[in-house]
């Protein structure tokens, strides 16, 4: 048995609900869909989030630069964007900007990325390139004004460390001294519409380039606000362009651009040699977690906002990246620990994605198929959603003595409001670890007594949509009736429970593995 014993008496901190800064979604384009819409109000509505972050805002598909038949002049047409901005302003949500990718007309090359094709090069002219950055931003501070832009912020592209010069899947063809450049026009750019809009980047995957990147605004003069970066638990695996990442026997090194190419190849032409490195590739895929230790985003962040020099850091992407098990009790126990750990760390956080509308590899037809959301593209809430449901719940002041045994932690909220006291109790560890149910008693310090307590559990049996799709057979296209009937069952269940006012107050919770728990202890 675990035992967690607190002092109401004991030291406190301010909440910091920075993981409701943002949420991100798919490229710019599906923010025009009416069902992506409706879903994206109620994770406003019942999660909290302010900003939404999307890829793709110059895209082709935005219509947003165009270059007529027989014409050497540009056209701007910022109708889309607009379309988009305003239904967020209606619901009380603001964008964070990120600036990508190169429109064709303005690009030096064809390289792109994903089913929507977005254009990863540098622009073929870094004048045209600025004016056009001028005149969108002209164009935000004319339709919404100067004090509502100056509340965005403006980060310059997406994970340009992932590509390299030719790299037909990376999301930037050129290399870090280009991508430098391009931030430094782009940024100045910003700020020659007014210096006090908020511009950064680098956007990187990884936590990479940090240092290098505030050197070069440092010795070039280039503006720079904030710093945004990504990570994802498997990157210190993965080694995404981090020259110095561990990497175990990764058979496919995203920074040898020859063995990439070597790969395309393969994969063009089939045959057995591309079906033996098919095996390799699923083997080290199934051993990754083996190599993630438990809280590794938390000790990521930790080098991060050392390197960022005072700066305000953003993480403008992160999530566990753990395919079906993303959808699962996993997913909400990995979203808990990591948000709760990371308090005071960060500015924001901005998990990706709200929903499984994404179409980087083209729409999934699979209602669960471990897709970035926190919904299934018919809205089913997943246990991830529930999490960040809960955590919403929580407010008042942290208490900084955590739990911390075993693979059990537990925080706790004076939540003032509500004259109640808060816990939340995790359950959690990597996969491919060792986790087993645990007892944990909570003994509170304290002269008031306890009126009612009671519980909501995510874990395999409750709030989980997921395990009862699959249990019910995991059908691939769901009728309404059957979305709504998993729609029902993954909404939380209040419980009851039991408590002793004994020398304090005295509670016990049996915590599933992956379970995680929010016990409201109600004063008299």
């Amino acid at each position: 048995m675990i035992t967690y014993k607190l002092d109401l008496n004991s030291a406190k901190k301010p909440l910091d609900r920075y993981w409701e800064m943002c949420i991100g979604s798919c490229h710019a384009a599906t923010a025009l869909r009416e069902d992506y819409r409706q879903m994206l109000t109620q994770c406003h509505r019942e999660l909290g989030f302010k900003y939404l972050r999307f890829h793709g805002l110059f895209d082709d598909d935005m219509s947003v630069v165009k270059k007529p038949m027989f014409s050497d002049k540009l056209v701007y047409s910022f109708s889309n964007i607009d379309n988009i901005y305003d239904f967020l302003l209606s619901i009380g949500m603001k964008p964070f900007v990120e600036l990508s990718f190169m429109p064709e007309a303005l690009a030096s090359g064809d390289s792109t990325i994903f089913h929507y094709k977005g254009n990863t090069t540098p622009p073929k002219d870094y004048e045209k390139w600025s004016a056009f950055i001028k005149k969108f931003i002209e164009h935000l501070i004319e339709r919404y004004g100067l004090s509502e832009i100056r509340q965005w912020f403006f980060e310059v592209w997406n994970e340009p460390n992932l590509g390299g010069p030719g790299s037909p899947y990376g999301f930037w063809a050129a290399d870090k001294e280009e991508y430098f450049k391009l931030y430094k026009v782009t940024a100045q750019a910003v700020k020659a519409c007014d210096k006090s809009l908020r511009v950064g980047g680098p956007a990187t995957s990884n936590n990479a380039w940090i240092p290098d990147f505030l050197d070069f605004c440092a010795s070039s003069g280039a503006p720079v606000d904030f710093v945004s970066t990504h990570h994802y638990p498997t990157d210190v695996v993965l080694g995404y362009g981090v020259e110095d990442s561990a990497n175990f026997v990764n058979p496919l090194n995203t920074g040898d651009m020859e063995q990439v190419r070597n790969v395309m190849r393969m994969a063009k032409e089939g045959g057995e040699e591309f079906e033996e490195f098919k095996k390799q590739y699923s083997v080290f895929r199934s051993h990754i977690w083996e190599h993630v230790d438990r809280g590794v985003l938390t000790e990521m962040t930790k080098r991060a906002r050392s390197e960022s020099r005072g700066l305000p850091l953003y993480y403008t992407e992160w999530g566990s990246l753990a395919g079906l098990k993303s959808d699962s009790a996993f997913g909400a126990s990995f979203i808990v620990k990591t948000i709760l750990d990371g308090v005071d760390l960060v500015k924001g956080y901005s998990f990706w994605t709200f929903c499984d509308i994404v179409e980087e590899s083209g729409q999934d037809s699979d209602e669960f198929h471990g897709g970035f959301g926190l919904m299934t593209q018919h809205g089913i809430p997943k246990a991830p959603y529930r999490a960040f449901e809960l955590l919403h719940k929580m407010d008042g002041e942290l208490y900084e003595t955590v739990c911390r045994e075993k693979t059990v932690d537990v925080y706790a909220v004076d939540n003032a409001g509500i004259n109640a006291l808060q816990l939340m109790a995790v359950n959690h560890n990597s996969l491919l670890h060792e986790i087993s149910e645990q007892t944990v008693r909570i003994r509170l310090l304290t002269d008031k007594t306890c009126v009612s307590a009671d519980i909501l559990r995510v874990d395999e049996t409750h709030a989980n949509a997921f395990e009862k799709w699959q249990a019910n057979g995991a059908k691939k296209y769901l009728s309404k009736g059957e979305t709504e009937i998993l729609k029902g069952e993954s909404e939380l269940k209040r419980e009851k429970l039991r408590f002793s006012n004994d020398n304090g107050i005295v509670l016990e919770v049996e915590l599933p593995p992956m379970g995680l728990a929010l016990i409201t202890v109600y004063f008299a």
